[in-house]
C-alpha cells in the first residue's frame, strides 16, 4: 500500500494512503456529478411541479418536497397553484370617442396545470390571460360614455369580471376578482368636464336668483292684495247710517231755511 506524505514548509503533516485518496476523488467525483446533473428536485408548498420527460409532461407533482427524476433527460417546470395577481394596463375609446386608460388588478388561479402547459407551453399569461383581458376592457368601455363610466365605474366592474370568467374556464383558469387601479382621461376631456361643472354651478346660481326674484314679486303681490281687499272691506262696511252718523257729527244745529215744494215754508228760530 503506498503512502503519501503532505509535507508543509518541510515537515510531514499527515500520511495518506492511496485507497483514501482514490475514495476521496470517488467522492467528490460523485459530488461534482450531484451538482451538474441534478438528479433529484425541491418542491416548495404552494406550487405545482410538471415533469417533462424530453420536452412533453408526463407527470405532475403538488405536495411539497424532495424528488428525483432522471439526469439529462428529465427537466421540471414549477408553476403556483395558489390565487395569482396580475396587473393589466390598456387603452380604449368610450362611446362618445373619448380616449380611456385603465389599469386592473386580476386575481385567479390554475385549474389543471397539466392542460394548460400542453395548451400554452408554460405561458399562460402571454398567450391566453393578458390579450384576454385588453379584449374584455376595450370591448365593455366601448359600451359606456366617458361620464357614464365614471359614474357607473361599478357595473363596468362587474361587467369584466362576469366576461373573464366564462372565456378562461375552458383555458382552465378561474378567474376569481377584477379591481380597479385607476381610469383616467384626456386633458381636453376633463378640461371639459371642469368647464361644464363651472357651467353648471352658474345655472345654479342664476336658477336661484330667479327664484328669489320670482318670490318677492309673489310677496309684494300678495301684500298688495290685502291691502286691496283690506280697503275693499272697508268701502263695503260704509252703511247708509254710518254715511248719516258721519253727516252728523259734522253737522253745526242749524236747520235748513228751505224745503222741497211738498213741505211750506218754516222759519224755526231759537
Amino acid at each position: 500500500m503506498t503512502l503519501i506524505n503532505i509535507l508543509w514548509n518541510g515537515k510531514i503533516l499527515m500520511t495518506i494512503s492511496w485507497e483514501k485518496i482514490k475514495k476521496l476523488i470517488t467522492i467528490l467525483v460523485c459530488i461534482i456529478a450531484l451538482i451538474i446533473l441534478k438528479p433529484f428536485y425541491i418542491l416548495q408548498p404552494g406550487f405545482t411541479a410538471i415533469l417533462l420527460r424530453l420536452g412533453n409532461p408526463v407527470n405532475v407533482k403538488r405536495e411539497g418536497g424532495l424528488y428525483f427524476k432522471m439526469p439529462l433527460i428529465d427537466s421540471i417546470v414549477q408553476m403556483p397553484n395558489g390565487i395569482i395577481k396580475t396587473s393589466i394596463e390598456t387603452d380604449g375609446l368610450s362611446k362618445d370617442l373619448q380616449k380611456v386608460f385603465i389599469a386592473i388588478d386580476i386575481n385567479y388561479r390554475y385549474i389543471n396545470e397539466l392542460e394548460l402547459y400542453k395548451a400554452t407551453r408554460g405561458q399562460p399569461e402571454e398567450i391566453v390571460i393578458i390579450p384576454f383581458c385588453h379584449e374584455s376592457i376595450k370591448a365593455i368601455i366601448a359600451t359606456y360614455t366617458a361620464e357614464e363610466l365614471i359614474q357607473r365605474r361599478h357595473e363596468a366592474k362587474e361587467k369584466i369580471y362576469n366576461d373573464l370568467k366564462i372565456r378562461l374556464k375552458p383555458h382552465y383558469i378561474d378567474f376569481v376578482e377584477v379591481n380597479f387601479k385607476h381610469a383616467d382621461f384626456s386633458e381636453l376631456f376633463i378640461k371639459a368636464v371642469e368647464e361644464k361643472q363651472i357651467a353648471q354651478q352658474q345655472s345654479i346660481m342664476a336658477r336661484n336668483l330667479t327664484e328669489k326674484i320670482r318670490e318677492n314679486a309673489i310677496q309684494t303681490k300678495l301684500r298688495a292684495d290685502a291691502d286691496a281687499y283690506a280697503q275693499n272691506v272697508m268701502k263695503q262696511s260704509l252703511t247708509k247710517d254710518l254715511v248719516q252718523l258721519k253727516a252728523i257729527e259734522k253737522w253745526n244745529g242749524i236747520l235748513p231755511q228751505y224745503v222741497t215744494n211738498s213741505i211750506p215754508f218754516i222759519n224755526i228760530k231759537d
